[in-house]
This record gives C-alpha cells, sequence and structure tokens, in this order.
C-alpha cells in the first residue's frame, strides 16, 4: 500500500509540474522560412494571391496525389478559399481562405484544420531586393490556453520548418523556371464580378488603320438605335473581341451597348444578346488603340502567373465624355474573363 500511494503521490505531483510547466509555455507559435527569387514583387504575388499554382509547389501536394482540392469564393485576393481532403493522415483536411491582400507586399491566409480548434494563419511578406523578391513565408497558431498544445508548439517549428524550406525551393524554381518571364509590374489589375446585362450590338470587322473610324460608324448605328426605340444605355460603349490576328491587327468585333431593359425586335442588323456574366481581370489603358495589344500581352502573362483560365471572350470598354462616340485615343478598359 505504500508503494502504491507514493506511485499515485508521484504521479499526482508529475502532473501538477505539467500543468504549472504547460501554465508557463506560450500560449502561441511562430515558424517563418525565406528565400530570394529572381522574379519581380508583382510577379511572385500574383503566383500567390490565389490558389490556382499551390498544387503546384505546395510541399503536401505530392503526400497524396488523389486528395481532393476544391477552389471556391473569388479566383484571387481576400475571399479567395481552397478546401481539401485526404485519407492520408499527413495531409489530413481542411481550408484556406485569403483574408487580407496588400498588392506586392503581403498576403495573410486564415487557415483551418479538421479536428482541431486552435487560431491558424500563414503570411506571405514580400520585399524587392536587387534581381528580384525576398520572399518569407510565415505560421502563427494561438493554442488559447490548451496545454497539451502548448507543448505541441514547442515541436512545431522542427515539424513544418523543413516543408516551408521545401515549398519555397519549389515555389522559386515554378515562378524562375515555368511562369512566364513578361514583367506586368506597371499594369494595375483588379479582378470583379460582373452581372449579366441585357445589350444591342453591331458585329464587324477592320484592319488597324480602320479601326477608329469602323468603332465610330457601329456606334453611330447603335444609338440611332436607342433613340428610336427610347431604350436607355447603361454604362459605357464597349467591344467584344471575336477574333484577333497579332500580326496583321486584324480584328473581329461586336461594338455593342448595355442596356436597362431587353428591347423588343433586332432590326437592320442590330443583333440583341446578354453580356457576361463571372468574374474578370480588369486593366485600365490611357492611350492609342496601337498600344492596347501590349495590355493584353500583360494580361495574359498576370492570368497564366496567378493559373486562372480563360472564360470567354475579352472586350474593351471605351471611356468618353457623355454624348461622344469613342475617339483614338480614349482611357480604355479592358476585360478579360476568367474562372
Amino acid at each position: 500500500m505504500g508503494l502504491l500511494k507514493g506511485l499515485l503521490i508521484g504521479i499526482v505531483l508529475l502532473l501538477a509540474a505539467a500543468v504549472g510547466v504547460g501554465l508557463m509555455l506560450p500560449d502561441t507559435a511562430h515558424v517563418e522560412r525565406s528565400i530570394t527569387i529572381e522574379s519581380p514583387p508583382a510577379t511572385v504575388y500574383v503566383a500567390l494571391n490565389g490558389f490556382g499554382q499551390f498544387d503546384r509547389w505546395s510541399p503536401w501536394a505530392q503526400l497524396d496525389p488523389e486528395a481532393d482540392y476544391r477552389v471556391e469564393g473569388a479566383p484571387m485576393g481576400v475571399g479567395a478559399r481552397m478546401s481539401w481532403h485526404s485519407e492520408n493522415p499527413a495531409v489530413g483536411g481542411g481550408s484556406q481562405r485569403i483574408v487580407e491582400s496588400v498588392p506586392n507586399r503581403r498576403i495573410v491566409i486564415e487557415l483551418t484544420f479538421d479536428g482541431f480548434d486552435s487560431e491558424n494563419r500563414s503570411a506571405f511578406e514580400l520585399a524587392p531586393v536587387e534581381h528580384g523578391t525576398r520572399l518569407t513565408w510565415s505560421y502563427d497558431t494561438r493554442f488559447d490556453g490548451n496545454l497539451l498544445n502548448r507543448y505541441f508548439g514547442l515541436l512545431l517549428d522542427g515539424m513544418i520548418g523543413p516543408d516551408y524550406e521545401k515549398g519555397l525551393v519549389e515555389l522559386k524554381r515554378l515562378i524562375e523556371q515555368e511562369l512566364p518571364a513578361t514583367d506586368f509590374s506597371g499594369l494595375a489589375v483588379d479582378i470583379r464580378e460582373v452581372s449579366s446585362r441585357p445589350m444591342i450590338y453591331r458585329s464587324a470587322a477592320a484592319e488597324a488603320d480602320q479601326i477608329p473610324a469602323t468603332l465610330a460608324q457601329c456606334f453611330g448605328e447603335l444609338s440611332r438605335f436607342v433613340e428610336q426605340h427610347a431604350l436607355q444605355i447603361a454604362g459605357e460603349p464597349f467591344a467584344i473581341t471575336r477574333q484577333y490576328d497579332d500580326e496583321s491587327g486584324f480584328w473581329r468585333f461586336d461594338a455593342a451597348y448595355a442596356l436597362d431593359q431587353r428591347p423588343g425586335e433586332e432590326q437592320d442588323g442590330i443583333k440583341i444578346g446578354t453580356a457576361y456574366e463571372g468574374w474578370v481581370l480588369v486593366a485600365e489603358h490611357d492611350g492609342e488603340w496601337a498600344t492596347l495589344p501590349r495590355v493584353y500581352e500583360r494580361l495574359a502573362a498576370y492570368r497564366d502567373v496567378a493559373g486562372l483560365d480563360d472564360n470567354g471572350d475579352s472586350w474593351e470598354e471605351y471611356v468618353a465624355p457623355p454624348g461622344m462616340l469613342p475617339i483614338d485615343p480614349v482611357v480604355t478598359r479592358v476585360y478579360w474573363p476568367v474562372r
């Protein structure tokens, strides 16, 4: 009995010591690793500001090729979300959602893991350096007083630090060797969701030097249709690209106006349709139409770096003074549908 009593007392003392030490341990844990990538901050930021490229560099992607990944919400930026599920316990299940995004500087991701109720966040910090970007990938977790998790926190750096190192090396390889090298740093790109609207449009085609005159003619016909039918235009005039030849500049397009209501019937080459609904990349260009191909080139690189797919024909919106038809040069907004 004396031995048993002593053993019980020893266990109680050990538990008390464990609790006491646990109470003094940090209630948070932090892990971070850094790497230099020979690419502009804008490129690194776009590659990380969504989950289109995640499986191509993630250190955990190869642990279970059969894992189920789902991307939801916005394609990029705040609100972009990815969830995963795997039967492999090393992968498990959970979700991650972008909650903060500062262009070319910082991305913060909220993480949840199935079976764990701790608060978890990861972050990417970007800093310009000579010939590239210094990228720091960090992970922070809060245990909310859970003593067992506080002990677990002591091991965290050794557990996931090597994974972070592996992931950063693979990300560096992906960006430097596989993604487009086009520098779109000076192009301000917005991603937004647009709603469907009724539209009227006129199909046309033109060589590069005839584009302004052909557009003006089309919008003149559309304006007369609007007046004759007492319609209300909803937004700026735009043109949907149906075909474009990079070498010759030949352009086949639909010149269009969005309306607040659907007109009754088509006439004299003026057709009735429905404008695109969904997510788009938007870039604004202030200059001549002759320089627009450069905007499209950089937008295409942006799309590829982000890992997005096309989702329809692009279009141009011409921001002109009220009552004026588009003339060259004008402010042109380029809309590129993506998913």
